[in-house]
């Protein structure tokens, strides 16, 4: 995968929104931002959470792109098991497609996964791909 060993954080969606809708654990996301990439799956769930509060779809992605965030693009056939994987091991915990993919590439680069999301925090260890997560709350 593009990337492994140059990011050391990965975004989630909730860490993303935090830092543009000026919520708690803003500062965090930002003092981290220069280091961070996000999956562009994350971006579609940021979009999609943007456009659904009332900001223009164009307006929405414009806000995303400006920031320059290094996108993750790739997802392998092996990571796309990996997720599935994940997602029927944590259904008690809730997690959504998006939250899978976030931790796998998390997990493929070798990354902590930055959340706002507490139940992530579970999984702190659990392995993908035999590499333990490592998972950083924002709030």
């Amino acid at each position: 995968m593009t990337g492994a060993g140059q990011f050391k954080y990965t975004l989630d969606a909730s860490a993303l929104l935090a830092l543009m809708l000026g919520e708690p654990g803003e500062e965090m996301v930002g003092a981290i931002l220069d280091r961070s990439c996000i999956h562009c799956i994350n971006v579609a769930e940021v979009v999609n959470k943007l456009i659904r509060a009332g900001v223009p779809p164009d307006e929405a992605f414009a806000s995303v792109e400006e920031l320059h965030l290094p996108t993750i693009q790739e997802f392998s056939l092996r990571q796309a098991g990996d997720c599935g994987q994940l997602i029927a091991e944590t259904k008690k915990q809730g997690l959504g497609l998006g939250d899978c993919v976030c931790l796998t590439v998390s997990a493929w680069l070798g990354a902590t996964a930055v959340t706002a999301e507490r139940l992530w925090k579970k999984l702190e260890g659990f392995k993908i791909n035999r590499i333990a997560l490592s998972i950083q709350l924002i709030r």
